[in-house]
């Protein structure tokens, strides 16, 4: 009985610390006016997974602003495939030319998620 409780224990434990590591803020970057930027990874939702990349929505913290990102990917083919990001600014490109703060999001994304 003594073994079954430390069990079952350990196994509420695990998940609640297990749920407590997902809703977390992961540094970014930071934008140009010194503002550094957090990912909130209970909020990425991807939308659109191909052999090349995601698709996916989230949101940021910059100071005490919130912005929402998002990320697609155009092209028919493997070979001229573009990913491409917009935020709740206004601000817009491609992955891995405008926004340095764009590009750790995404490889973040890619490398946790895909």
């Amino acid at each position: 009985m003594r073994k079954f409780f430390v069990t079952m224990m350990l196994a509420v434990a695990l998940v609640f610390i297990g749920s407590q590591a997902e809703a977390r803020e992961v540094y970014v970057g930071t934008y140009s006016d010194g503002a550094a930027v957090y990912l909130i990874t209970e909020t990425v939702h991807i939308n659109q997974r191909n052999p090349g990349g995601l698709g996916f929505t989230c949101r940021v913290r910059a100071g005490r602003d919130y912005l929402t990102y998002r990320f697609w990917i155009s092209g028919d083919t493997a070979y001229n495939r573009t990913t491409h990001y917009e935020n709740s600014e206004g601000y817009s490109g491609y992955v891995n030319s405008s926004s340095p703060v764009a590009v750790a999001i995404y490889r973040y994304v890619m490398n946790n998620w895909y």
